[in-house]
């Protein structure tokens, strides 16, 4: 009879907890929240109370915290609001980390230099607990290359996210960034090494062959960036202008950019490819 008795009303003992807790929580955040406060955002319960009152769901309890966030008037949200928005996202994910508007809201709404790592918290759950989809990874790389500033990290994660991708259009797309984000970070000789790698494993056709074009500049550049040293080592200066490395027999020729950019040199006399529209000095740069 007691056993009986315990197993029956345990569930409603559960949720008085579970009220009890709520209430609490509801009670401390009313001395601090600001006068001007979404609804969907005023309170933010304990991981466990929220589990206790879905009857222990963890799933259906990140589904009804995903439709506050979801619905949240992101357009009007304070600061403070949006710190508690990032928060309610990262339970989210704790809860259950495949949730796929989950993701896509972190990243689209949580820009903000002092939200990213919530942001990337809540991505690189997503991209683990979703093995198919690439996008996670996508948003994730990016965060790392714009916010982070780090493309090599930003690139990997382009690669990681290869293989999961069914078109091969889109295949080539995050190759292609990749390819792009590993000029951007490491020294020439290195991306160098590394586009090339991605050329021998690409299908063979046109996309294999650009590979191997962005590969040959990184080359050229890193042979243009040797000139450079050996420049400053022998007369004691930077260099003034690219031509000056095949005036003094450091090099043969300025190469020609296979991707028709070219190249110069910066305000360090450091040789760099050229962007589009400026020029640092009169330098050649195989135009």
């Amino acid at each position: 009879m007691s056993r009986h008795f315990g197993s029956r009303w345990l569930p409603a003992a559960f949720t008085l907890l579970a009220l009890v807790l709520y209430l609490l929580s509801n009670e401390g955040l009313s001395r601090t929240k600001a006068s001007h406060v979404s609804k969907e955002l005023v309170v933010r319960l304990p991981l466990a109370v929220q589990v206790l009152l879905t009857g222990g769901d963890r799933y259906l309890a990140a589904n009804l915290l995903g439709v506050r966030v979801l619905v949240a008037e992101t357009f009007r949200m304070s600061a403070a609001e949006f710190d508690t928005q990032a928060q309610l996202q990262r339970d989210v994910s704790w809860l259950n980390p495949a949730h796929e508007d989950n993701y896509y809201i972190a990243a689209a709404i949580l820009a903000e230099p002092h939200l990213v790592s919530s942001a990337q918290y809540v991505l690189r759950r997503a991209a683990n607990a979703r093995p198919k989809d690439w996008m996670p990874l996508f948003y994730y790389g990016f965060n790392l290359y714009h916010f982070e500033k780090n493309p090599i990290a930003g690139a990997q994660a382009l690669l990681e996210g290869v293989p999961r991708v069914a078109e091969q259009s889109d295949r080539w797309a995050l190759e292609n960034l990749a390819a792009k984000w590993f000029e951007k970070g490491y020294q020439a000789a290195d991306a160098a090494a590394m586009v090339e790698n991605m050329a021998a494993n690409a299908p063979s056709g046109n996309f294999r062959k650009y590979l191997a074009a962005r590969a040959q500049r990184l080359r050229d550049l890193a042979e243009l960036k040797r000139g450079a040293a050996e420049f400053r080592a022998k007369y004691g200066r930077p260099l003034q202008r690219l031509d000056e490395l095949v005036e003094t027999g450091v090099v043969r020729a300025i190469p020609a950019d296979s991707m028709g950019q070219g190249y110069d040199i910066d305000s360090s006399g450091e040789p760099v490819f050229r962007v589009a529209g400026i020029r640092h000095a009169d330098g050649g740069g195989g135009e």
